[in-house]
C-alpha cells in the first residue's frame, strides 16, 4: 500500500509519488480498466476512447458513473458520454454505468491482467479527471494497492457497478441540463482573473501595435494537437483534448513584436491572464506557458459553447467558419502584457 498525492510545486518540501507514476504504465497493460467514480469530465471520456484507440482494442474500460445523472450533466457532458458509449458497444471495447437512484460519490479504480489477476488498484479523492492528468486543479490525495489487498478493491468496484449501475445506453434521453460552462479558465493554474476594476484600468493601457495569428486547422497540430502522434508508438501516455499550439507563419505581418523564448502575459476579454511564450524552431509554436491546455480551453471552449464542436472532434475549416472567428488578435499594452481576443 502506497499513499499518493498529486504533482503540486506547493507541496516540495515533501517527499511523496503520485498516481501517473503507476496509472500509465497499468493502463499500457491491463486488459481490463475498471473506473466507480463520482462526476466525469468532457475531456476524461475522450481521453478513455483514446486509450482504447492506442491499444488497438486490446483493453476493455467498464466505466461507471455515480453523481452526474442525478446531479445533471451539462449538454457537453451528456453528448460526450453518449457517444463513448455506442463507440464501446460498437467496438466491444467496455461499457458506460451510471447510477439513477443512489448518489456514489467514491472514486475506485483496479486494473485487470489478461490472466483475470488484478494487477493494481486505487482508492482516494480523486475524480476521472484528476486520475488520467487532463485536470490539475487540486491536490488529490490516494492510496495505491497491490496484491490481495488489490483484489479486494476490485472485487467491491464492481459489486458497486453490479448494485448500482445500470446501463447509459438504455437510460431514457436527458433533455434538462446543467448551464454550460461559462467561466472557462476558472480554477486553472497558472491562471488569474482579473477584478472589473482591475480589467477597466488594464484595458485603458492597450494602445500598442497589433498580431494577427490565423488558426490553423492541420489534423495533427495547431488546434488539433491531441491528435498527434504519442512519445512512444502504440503506447499510451496522458494527453489533453484542449492542448494546443498555434503555428505562427515567418511570412506573419508584425510577427517580430512578439517576444521570444520568454514568457509575457496575455489578457482575455473575461479578465483572465496568463502567460504565453514562443518555442520551438524559429519560435513558430505560441503556446501557453506550464500548462498548453489554459489557451486550448479558452478557444475550444468557446467553440464547445457555440455548439460548433464536441469535444474529441477534430477542428475543420467549417468549424472555423461556423465559429465566425479564425484568428488570434494581440494587441499590446503600455503595461507589460498583450491584450487577446478571438475575432
Amino acid at each position: 500500500m502506497e499513499h499518493l498525492f498529486t504533482r503540486n510545486p506547493i507541496l516540495k518540501g515533501m517527499t511523496y509519488k503520485t498516481v501517473g507514476e503507476y496509472r500509465t504504465q497499468l493502463i499500457n497493460e491491463a486488459a481490463e480498466f475498471n473506473i466507480a467514480t463520482g462526476y466525469i469530465s468532457s475531456e476524461a471520456l475522450v481521453e478513455l476512447r483514446r486509450i482504447v484507440a492506442i491499444r488497438n482494442n486490446d483493453i476493455s474500460i467498464n466505466l461507471f458513473v455515480g453523481m452526474n445523472y442525478l446531479e445533471g450533466f451539462t449538454k457537453l457532458q451528456y453528448n460526450t458520454l453518449k457517444n463513448l458509449s455506442t463507440f464501446f458497444m460498437a467496438e466491444n471495447a467496455g461499457q458506460v454505468l451510471v447510477s439513477p437512484s443512489a448518489l456514489y460519490h467514491g472514486k475506485m479504480y483496479s486494473f485487470t491482467g489478461a490472466d483475470g489477476k488484478c494487477l493494481g488498484a486505487f482508492v482516494g479523492s480523486s475524480n476521472l479527471a484528476s486520475f488520467l492528468g487532463t485536470s490539475q486543479n487540486h491536490i488529490e490525495s490516494d492510496v495505491f494497492f497491490r496484491g490481495t489487498e488489490a483484489e479486494i478493491i476490485d472485487r467491491n468496484l464492481k459489486n458497486v457497478m453490479r448494485s448500482l449501475g445500470q446501463d447509459f445506453y438504455n437510460m431514457d434521453p436527458i433533455t434538462d441540463f446543467l448551464p454550460a460552462e461559462k467561466d472557462l479558465l476558472k480554477g486553472l493554474d497558472y491562471v488569474k482573473k482579473l477584478s472589473p476594476e482591475e480589467f477597466h484600468n488594464a484595458l485603458t493601457t492597450v494602445n500598442g501595435p497589433v498580431v494577427e495569428i490565423p488558426l490553423k486547422t492541420e489534423k495533427k497540430s495547431n488546434l488539433n494537437t491531441y491528435f498527434g502522434a504519442g512519445k512512444i508508438k502504440n503506447r499510451y501516455s496522458p494527453r489533453s483534448w484542449y492542448e494546443v499550439e498555434i503555428i505562427i507563419s515567418k511570412t506573419l505581418q508584425n510577427r517580430d513584436l512578439l517576444p521570444e523564448n520568454i514568457p509575457f502575459k496575455v489578457l482575455t476579454p473575461e479578465g483572465y491572464m496568463f502567460e504565453c511564450e514562443r518555442q520551438g524552431d524559429y519560435s513558430k509554436n505560441f503556446r501557453s506557458c506550464h500548462d498548453l491546455r489554459i489557451l486550448g480551453k479558452w478557444i475550444k471552449g468557446q467553440m464547445e459553447n457555440e455548439g460548433v464542436i464536441q469535444c474529441g472532434q477534430l477542428v475543420t475549416q467549417d468549424t472555423l467558419d461556423a465559429f465566425g472567428k479564425s484568428k488570434l488578435v494581440l494587441r499590446k499594452s503600455s503595461e507589460d502584457f498583450w491584450y487577446i481576443e478571438l475575432r
